[in-house]
């Protein structure tokens, strides 16, 4: 079994074509890839901005990727950029459900085609529920403070590996020493992916 940890930002275009590319990976490889959504360390200091002329640029570009013309990607540029904190809690939720990644791409469709809120938790408990997700077990798991503590831990060790920016990755074997999980930096293709994995590791066509 290969897990892959990502760490990426929900306003992100490049963290929503990662999740894709992730998403199409596990399609292709069933029940041999884990996804694991993890927290980085969040720029406070935008909330409740306007986009950035660069930040509208990179909407454009992110949109000639295959992959975001694959899915017929919609990428509008939020209003405002907001508090995501929630949601990255929320996605830690997620992990436990086996649902990370189905949960990522709902959050990402709410904020890049819906222009949902997702700093108001209704918003949150209303995305996790149409993915299956117990909403008042992840309410009471939010207002527990659990969540607060693991997504912290994420962001620590987002540091800790030196990434600069997301979507940023580990890949490795899951029972392994996270020491041999492979750092990944930047966005990476599905081709890219399916390189990365050692031929060994998955059963299926490279």
């Amino acid at each position: 079994m290969i897990q892959i940890q990502i760490w990426g930002n929900f306003e992100c275009p490049y963290s929503y074509l990662q999740t894709l590319a992730l998403m199409k990976l596990t399609k292709h490889y069933p029940n041999q890839i884990e996804v694991l959504w993890r927290a980085p360390e969040l720029n406070t200091s935008r909330e409740n901005a306007a986009p950035s002329k660069s930040y509208v640029e990179n909407l454009t570009i992110a949109l000639a990727e295959p992959i975001a013309q694959e899915n017929l990607l919609t990428l509008n540029a939020p209003a405002l950029l907001k508090d995501t904190w929630l949601a990255q809690e929320s996605a830690c939720y997620a992990n436990q459900q086996g649902l990370s990644l189905p949960f990522a791409l709902a959050v990402f469709e709410a904020v890049f085609s819906k222009s949902v809120d997702i700093s108001i938790e209704e918003e949150i408990l209303q995305i996790a529920a149409q993915v299956d997700m117990n909403a008042e077990r992840l309410r009471d798991d939010l207002n527990s403070g659990v969540l607060t503590k693991k997504t912290l831990l994420d962001a620590d060790e987002f540091k800790t590996y030196g990434f600069q920016g997301v979507p940023a990755m580990l890949i490795g074997e899951k029972n392994f020493s996270p020491r041999s999980f492979s750092p990944i930096t930047g966005y990476t293709t599905f081709e890219e992916l399916v390189e990365l994995i050692p031929a060994n590791s998955l059963s299926g066509t490279k």
